[in-house]
């Protein structure tokens, strides 16, 4: 039992470590979706959307999303990979703590 608990205190201590490393993060997901301009003779009326990028967010309960230049693509993608990161290592985290609170 004491070596467990030794095991599960490694991984937390990992997983704190991680944890502090991310810094830059965005809350949030991006995505991209398809669109129809408009015009009249446009590809897009045929079935042939145009893609666009977005960032989808939520505030106070109410979800929304903004649109994303493309010289920002590469950065908000790391960003909000690093919040989905954070969000999964709490998980295990939380998760770990459970189990340690269970074998004592």
């Amino acid at each position: 039992m004491l070596k467990k608990i030794q095991e599960n205190e490694k991984k937390r201590q990992k997983m704190i470590a991680e944890l502090v490393g991310l810094k830059e993060m965005v809350r949030g997901s991006f995505c991209t979706i398809y669109v129809k301009c408009g015009k009249k003779y446009c590809r897009c009326n045929e079935g042939k959307l145009h893609p666009h990028q977005r960032m989808s967010l939520r505030e106070n309960g109410k979800a929304f999303s903004r649109a994303v230049p493309k010289e920002e693509y590469e950065w908000i993608t790391k960003m909000t990979g690093n919040y989905r990161q954070y969000q999964q290592l709490r998980k295990e985290l939380n998760d770990l703590e459970k189990k340690n609170k269970n074998t004592s």
